[in-house]
């Protein structure tokens, strides 16, 4: 006698991953506005100097460095070298109060929004900040001059508009509120961009003011 064995459905489980991206509200953000995304990260004067035991990088990494932020180097390594470029600086390092990381929020918000560059999410610390935005490619300047590096140029222009902002008002003494470099880092892929807009928004738990953009307005 043939028996016959009646076949369950077979149920899909999809992975943590996936469960997460599906979560995650950032993710449409990316792929309906396409690609050139950037996390850019500003420190303020002299916050983070050569030698730092949090870890540090040269420009364009012209000299090793064992470690990073997520990894410092051992205890003690160069702390030679950080106390020298301590003795280099012209003035105080420059530490942000609550009042005043609003008001350089307001103005990176608003320089970027000026210049028409979609923004996710970004904040301010006492001595940083970070902004998730797509630059777009092949824009120009006023005088029709090719922009080559959008990122650095928009970013660099919402500095400047913090800083003069706050330098008007008497609230950061001469020489400026950031320091001369400037961190700018392409977003690879959804996952990392999914990554840095979270990483972004938790500094609000250790005190840093946010700007959130709803991600499904993040276009262009």
């Amino acid at each position: 006698m043939n028996m016959q064995v009646e076949k369950k459905p077979r149920i899909a489980i999809r992975g943590r991953r996936e469960a997460h991206r599906r979560a995650s509200p950032y993710t449409r953000s990316m792929s309906t506005a396409g690609q050139d995304w950037y996390h850019c990260v500003g420190n303020t004067y002299g916050s983070w100097l050569p030698g730092d035991p949090r870890g540090w990088h040269t420009r364009k990494h012209r000299q090793h460095v064992d470690g990073d932020y997520k990894c410092p180097p051992p205890r003690g390594k160069h702390d030679t070298l950080h106390e020298h470029s301590k003795g280099l600086m012209l003035r105080d390092e420059v530490t942000l109060q609550i009042n005043h990381q609003q008001i350089v929020l307001d103005c990176l918000a608003e320089s970027l929004a000026f210049n028409e560059v979609p923004c996710v999410v970004m904040s301010v610390s006492s001595t940083h900040a970070h902004v998730l935005a797509r630059f777009g490619r092949g824009r120009s300047t006023s005088t029709g001059k090719l922009i080559a590096d959008p990122a650095r140029h928009y970013f660099g222009i919402a500095r400047k508009v913090a800083s003069r902002r706050l330098s008007e008002s008497g609230n950061v003494p001469p020489g400026g509120l950031w320091s001369k470099r400037t961190t700018i880092v392409p977003i690879t892929d959804q996952r990392h961009f999914e990554n840095v807009a979270d990483y972004i928004q938790r500094h609000k738990e250790k005190g840093a003011v946010i700007w959130v953009n709803n991600p499904s307005d993040a276009h262009g």
